[in-house]
């Protein structure tokens, strides 16, 4: 049943912040234009820099703004891009930041997006006409693009026009990395959005919430248009950070995490072909670019991890990779000093 009342926001935008900068203001300024109605619900969770701050006080003159529209019988309207701002008591990363702020939303469909990330021009207006068009599907995926220090990258086209896809074609292209495992990049029917939550895990908590969401979106509809800037242009993004064993054990444990789930959930339906696919990808690949980034030399606990999961693979498995991917795992398994050099050349390490 959904959540949805004719007096509630169309859209409720969930954003976790801590330490964004001057990041933030981008992020909510960039939804202003929309003629669609929404709620941004920012959750800051412990932040020590200045963002929230300025949050804050734009939500104060807001709400004067507000009740200085006021009628004679005492009713004050509706702004139509709510701030609705709140503090993490302490801090709970940004899974448990996602939980907070999906526990406040009134919307119809709930969009996340990162504190220093923002949406294209109109985003939220495209995106009620054709959620209307196509009678309120359960999940709509979009495009975005990629701003790094070597300029911006759109993400692959899904299809040329608007198009629904089956629970089935839409789980095999969140399983194939198609569609990104990063929480923002969709619109979720908010009745859905709300049933899950992100898991307590340090890192990977998305690829969890988002292998629910598509193991149970029943109409999942496809959009060509880039509405979401993703940016990768501080040294704080998250491939940039130094990849030690610690960081390994984090990533790992939650591959680990992922895997059960599936096996317990979903692989009698959609077999193990699926999960064994993603494994190269987000343990092997990912972790030998992680590596050949921040290290210059090899590491014998993530060659074994990175070894040990191509292993488990079958044949046909890394045969539905990419050329690059297969190429990059075959060097990484004759020569790492070779795969590092793969990867710096590529735009995976700008």
């Amino acid at each position: 049943m959904e959540r949805y009342t004719g007096k509630s926001p169309y859209f409720s935008i969930v954003t976790p912040n801590h330490n964004s900068g001057d990041g933030l203001a981008r992020c909510i300024n960039s939804l202003r234009d929309n003629q669609a109605s929404y709620e941004h619900i920012i959750i800051d969770d412990c932040s020590t820099d200045d963002g929230f701050l300025w949050a804050e006080r734009q939500a104060q003159q807001q709400m004067e703004q507000q009740s200085s529209m006021s009628t004679p019988s005492g009713e004050t309207p509706d702004i139509p891009g709510r701030l609705v701002l709140r503090r993490n008591p302490h801090n709970m990363g940004p899974g448990g930041t996602r939980n907070h702020g999906l526990s406040l939303v009134s919307g119809r469909y709930v969009l996340f997006c990162d504190a220093d990330d923002h949406f294209a021009p109109g985003a939220l207006d495209i995106l009620q006409v054709i959620i209307e068009a196509f009678d309120s599907p359960e999940a709509v995926v979009f495009r975005y693009c990629l701003q790094g220090p070597k300029g911006d990258h759109d993400s692959l086209a899904f299809c040329q026009q608007a198009e629904e896809r089956p629970l089935a074609r839409a789980f095999r292209d969140f399983m194939h990395d198609t569609i990104v495992s990063s929480p923002w990049g969709k619109a979720i029917r908010a009745d859905l959005a709300c049933s899950l939550s992100f898991p307590d895990l340090p890192v990977s908590q998305d690829g969890l919430y988002n292998l629910d969401l598509f193991g149970r979106a029943e109409r999942v509809l496809y959009l060509p248009e880039v509405l979401y800037y993703f940016d990768k242009r501080s040294d704080g993004s998250l491939t940039r950070k130094p990849f030690s064993n610690q960081e390994l054990d984090k990533f790992h444990r939650s591959w680990r995490v992922f895997a059960e789930h599936y096996r317990e959930h979903f692989a009698a339906t959609h077999g193990m072909a699926l999960l064994e696919i993603r494994g190269l990808r987000f343990v092997g690949v990912s972790f030998i670019m992680r590596q050949a980034i921040n290290k210059t030399a090899d590491d014998s606990r993530v060659r074994k991890v990175v070894l040990d999961q191509v292993r488990q693979a079958s044949w046909s498995s890394l045969r539905q990779l990419s050329l690059k991917e297969q190429a990059l795992l075959m060097s990484y398994a004759v020569s790492p000093a070779l795969s590092r050099q793969l990867v710096r050349r590529s735009q995976y390490a700008s």
